[in-house]
């Protein structure tokens, strides 16, 4: 007889679990948004700025009754910039159904091998701050995610606006690349050689670096001897002050732009004027954050949040965020995960205020970045090069207006 009763008991809680476990992070009063990204270590700089975007945008709509009855509350999960971790939190927050989507995952590797084994097990949407996974992105490539979707264009769209930038704007003849060894820098060479073809060139000298290196000398020695007139470059905020200073070092005389991964401004306080001259960095936010065009809410963002140091990824983070709330606005009080990806599968031109382009997604594009804006440094301090931002989707001779 217990046993019989143990049964029915069974039998009698199981729909509730399961309707509790379906809920995906929505109840009455809330809907729960996870921020997965790297918050803490040495990645913490692509992770932390980002992270208070979205909180920044959310605590506004929160004040301003929330969307439908409903307040907005982040979940955070931190994946130190590594597949493996960053696989194993998503997996939880999927298992667990706690939240309604997962936002973040900046480093490049991470994001795909969260793209590849957690997302088609869920339909909890993704919402990635990296540029890296081009292929899966691309409907004409075969890989395209019904519920992965990514805020920065792709580091292969990178490469292509930085071309547009150096063929028009720096009038370049020989271009070499140096990128780093790992999805990041293999795609970003993609982009910047398929691009120069556009223009009738190619790349005259092709180095990798290790993501984690110390030193480039051998292979700006190599770029060097190739006597390129530019050196682009897809590396990560470490590698690229090291080659930034043993370029100067080295007598490399070529201007160097790196991709959108330099976020951190102490890359330009640590090396000398002389190393900068010729140096140009690439950016997804329609200005620098001292700016006119960022100021007045970066102002508003450190009075709110004092103890964190921002840098331009902090607008990945506010546009994610824009993102979502356009499309739960339009959803209305029923929400689930599967209503909220078709919902940004109808999102239009978002300005989100602090990118450089707006934000558009459909059901055969789910790479919102449209191309980089151009800074360059100035005495130490960062400088927009030039309005708007430059096309990272076909070939553009005078860069695009940028969202007001």
């Amino acid at each position: 007889m217990k046993s019989l009763w143990s049964a029915v008991a069974l039998i009698a809680l199981t729909p509730v679990t399961a309707m509790a476990q379906g809920a995906f992070g929505v109840t009455d009063n809330s809907i729960r948004i996870a921020v997965q990204d790297s918050l803490s270590g040495a990645y913490s700089q692509y992770g932390v700025p980002s992270l208070n975007g979205v909180r920044f945008v959310f605590d506004k709509v929160n004040a301003a009754g929330g969307i439908n009855g409903r307040k907005l509350e982040v979940v955070t999960e931190d994946d130190g910039c590594s597949p493996k971790q960053s696989v194993g939190a998503a997996t939880k927050l999927a298992s667990e159904r706690s939240v309604l989507a997962i936002v973040g995952l900046t480093c490049s590797s991470a994001a795909v091998a969260v793209r590849d084994t957690v997302a088609p097990t869920t339909p909890i949407p993704f919402m990635s701050f990296s540029s890296g996974g081009y292929t899966s992105s691309s409907a004409a490539l075969g890989g395209l995610k019904p519920n992965f979707y990514f805020v920065p264009p792709s580091v292969h769209a990178q490469g292509v606006a930085i071309v547009n930038f150096a063929m028009n704007t720096l009038k370049s003849q020989r271009v070499a690349f140096i990128g780093q060894t790992d999805v990041y820098g293999k795609e970003g060479r993609q982009g910047v050689e398929a691009m120069l073809g556009e223009y009738g060139q190619k790349i005259v000298a092709d180095e990798t670096l290790e993501p984690r290196s110390t030193d480039a000398s051998a292979q700006i020695l190599k770029l060097k001897a190739a006597n390129p007139d530019l050196v682009i470059a897809f590396l990560y905020q470490v590698p690229a002050q090291i080659l930034l200073r043993q370029a100067e070092e080295l007598g490399l005389k070529a201007t160097i732009v790196t991709s959108a991964s330099v976020t951190d401004s102490a890359i330009y306080k640590s090396l000398p004027q002389t190393a900068l001259n010729n140096y140009y960095g690439t950016m997804l936010a329609k200005d620098v954050l001292d700016g006119p065009g960022l100021k007045p809410m970066m102002d508003d963002m450190r009075k709110k949040y004092p103890d964190v140091t921002f840098n331009p990824l902090v607008v990945s983070g506010v546009g994610a965020a824009e993102v979502l709330v356009d499309a739960l606005k339009r959803i209305g009080k029923d929400v689930t995960p599967e209503k909220l990806a078709a919902a940004i599968d109808q999102t239009t031109d978002v300005n989100t205020g602090a990118l450089s382009y707006p934000l558009t997604y459909t059901p055969g594009n789910h790479a919102g970045g449209r191309g980089l804006s151009v800074y360059k440094i100035v005495n130490g301090v960062e400088t927009l090069a030039m309005p708007g931002y430059w096309s990272g989707t076909e070939k553009a001779a005078a860069p695009l207006a940028a969202a007001r």
